[in-house]
């Protein structure tokens, strides 16, 4: 039976593949847990917790934590412990801005070649979002991920693998930053008008309206972002900025 030496310890590679395969699992079950709030910025993880919680041995729990803190989501302080990101007001606009600057280029990119098929399945996007937001009480939660899926595609369009994973780097660190603020409905909808005009610009192959739209949308996010920032979890609103 072949064995290799994983984590100071020799092992079988059938137990290092179960191994890596429990870690993906935790790693979704964690991150999403983070994105959606059950776990606030700042709280200390404890990896014994988290084992007897997934029912599961402390590696795949330790290789999800580390994949995690690559994305950012996770901090680990010397001497004091593995705690959930406190992420800065600064943080959050420069990650909205490096957003921002991706989806023009990937806009500028998209628009040589983008098909119809692709616009429809942005349509389709658009009208799931439109149905969510005559049904009260509104689900923001819903209403995100297809605000996630809508930008991630105009990327995706881009056709462009680095940009594309430097876009999903970006994208954990403004999901954390949404735990920050209470999201109303007022706002979905007006940024919804954004997603509108991004839609028809694409369509209408008008790069200048579409970035024009890229611009707006980011600064309303920016907007609501001071407004709703809960100083109770991330601490005081840089001013200067």
């Amino acid at each position: 039976m072949l064995q290799i030496i994983f984590n100071n310890r020799r092992v079988t590679l059938a137990a290092m593949i179960e191994t890596s395969a429990l870690a993906t699992q935790i790693y979704k079950v964690l991150r999403n847990e983070i994105i959606s709030g059950i776990f606030a910025p700042g709280d200390k993880l404890d990896i014994n917790e988290l084992a007897n919680k997934y029912g599961v041995s402390r590696s795949p729990v330790k290789e999800a934590v580390n994949q995690l803190v690559h994305e950012g989501l996770i901090e680990i302080l010397p001497r004091k412990g593995t705690y959930i990101t406190q992420l800065r007001f600064k943080d959050c606009i420069e990650a909205l801005d490096t957003r921002f600057m991706v989806e023009t280029w990937s806009a500028s990119q998209a628009i040589k070649h983008v098909s119809d098929k692709e616009i429809d399945i942005w349509k389709q996007i658009m009208d799931k979002m439109d149905a969510l937001l005559i049904v009260q009480p509104f689900s923001y939660e819903s209403y995100s991920k297809l605000d996630m899926e809508f930008h991630q595609l105009l990327v995706q369009w881009a056709r462009n693998q680095k940009v594309q994973h430097i876009y999903n780097s970006i994208n954990p660190l403004i999901s954390l930053a949404r735990v920050g603020y209470n999201e109303v409905f007022e706002n979905s909808l007006k940024r919804h008008k954004d997603h509108q005009n991004m839609f028809e610009a694409l369509k209408n192959q008008d790069l200048s309206s579409l970035v024009d739209a890229l611009q707006q949308h980011n600064h309303s996010l920016k907007e609501d972002l001071k407004l709703h920032w809960n100083e109770q979890l991330y601490g005081p609103i840089d001013e200067s900025i």
